[in-house]
This record gives C-alpha cells, sequence and structure tokens, in this order.
C-alpha cells in the first residue's frame, strides 16, 4: 500500500506492491550509484566496532509528466 504521502512503508511492502518492477529497479540503481561514487566499501568489520544502521525510504515523484519510483539508502541517526 502506498502511504498518503506516496511512500513505501517497507522493503516488503515495496516488493508487494503494483509498481514493484519499479521498486526493485530503483533500488538497483540506488546502489549501483553509490558504488560507482564510491560512496562506501564493503569490508569486514574489525572486531568490536558496529555497523552504522541503516534504511530505504521510498517515495513516488511526479517529473511532470510520470510517476517516478524513488528508494533511496540513508544511514540512520547515530549517537
Amino acid at each position: 500500500m502506498v502511504t498518503e504521502q506516496g511512500k513505501q512503508k517497507s522493503y516488503q511492502e515495496a516488493l508487494e506492491h503494483d509498481r514493484k518492477g519499479e521498486w526493485a529497479k530503483a533500488m538497483q540503481d540506488e546502489m549501483k550509484f553509490l558504488f560507482e561514487n564510491h560512496t562506501y566499501d564493503l569490508v569486514k568489520l574489525p572486531k568490536g566496532k558496529k555497523a552504522l544502521k541503516n534504511k530505504r525510504v521510498y517515495r513516488l515523484k511526479h517529473d511532470g509528466k510520470n510517476l517516478i519510483s524513488m528508494a533511496r539508502l540513508v544511514v540512520k541517526g547515530f549517537r
């Protein structure tokens, strides 16, 4: 279900939505962009260190003509 703001609530919900192909492509495109721009490197986590938590943010946007599915990977706040 898309919420009133055009957002999916979870990964599972995005993949059960009738636009699931678009959501899957949006997630793949975002990961490709992050990888190609060296935003992160996959490494073995040093002993005693914790990985930063992250989540996906899903949105539907209008580009003037079409409705576009967007999926962003964001780091949750940490202290």
